[in-house]
């Protein structure tokens, strides 16, 4: 039974290589539920793992940075969506965060593959965290970075280049358009999950076809 990672970061700016983190999504996901037993919007969302940050941590002990821009798109931004910049006092230094993400992984079966929307920025977020705490050599050990695997490749691949990898994956595009939430974490990575599921449902259905 193959059993695959996900995660997904909102930050404060686009430079993989400074930026502070706001939050971080992650959770496994089995592709033979794809086909036995789908998987829901609701039901991913509830069982995410969402970690908030810490910022001002990771400014003044790292050194992390973002420019006026970044904090003004965000606090442009709607009441629900903005709600993240404000400090809560469970917020995660990025000792903890790193430290839970491996916690996660250690209690899970072996993961084949690990998944991001891009390869060139959640996973390179994650790896400088877990460098700078000095966590980066077992983090590697449970997802190693030639084991990662990019949605949006793999999803425009599937259409040909044909079809916005961001494709509503459910057929009630109304509950879509009233539950799925920009710019949150959680939701995106039930987002990707399910446009997954849905290639892989639709690929098996035409193979019934033709059989």
């Amino acid at each position: 039974m193959r059993t695959d990672f996900i995660l997904d970061f909102e930050t404060i700016g686009q430079c993989a290589y400074k930026i502070p983190a706001l939050d971080c999504s992650y959770r496994t996901f089995v592709w033979d539920r794809f086909l036995e037993q789908p998987y829901s919007f609701e039901e991913l969302v509830s069982s995410t793992q969402k970690v908030k940050l810490d910022i001002k941590h990771q400014v003044s002990e790292y050194g992390y940075s973002y420019t006026k821009d970044d904090l003004d798109w965000w606090l442009s931004q709607d009441a629900s969506v903005k709600s993240v910049l404000k400090p809560t006092p469970n917020d995660a230094t990025v000792q903890t965060f790193i430290e839970g993400v491996i916690n996660f992984l250690r209690t899970e079966k072996k993961i084949d593959y690990w998944w991001s929307r891009s390869t060139g920025f959640d996973p390179v977020i994650l790896d400088r965290l877990a460098r700078d705490v000095d966590l980066n050599v077992e983090l590697n050990t449970y997802i190693p970075y030639w084991k990662v695997r990019d949605t949006r490749t793999f999803i425009d691949a599937k259409f040909n280049f044909t079809t916005k990898n961001g494709f509503i994956p459910i057929a009630d595009e109304n509950y879509w358009e009233q539950n799925f939430k920009l710019h949150n974490s959680s939701h995106d990575v039930a987002a990707d999950i399910l446009r997954l599921q849905a290639i892989c449902r639709a690929e098996n259905d035409m193979e019934q076809v033709k059989s």
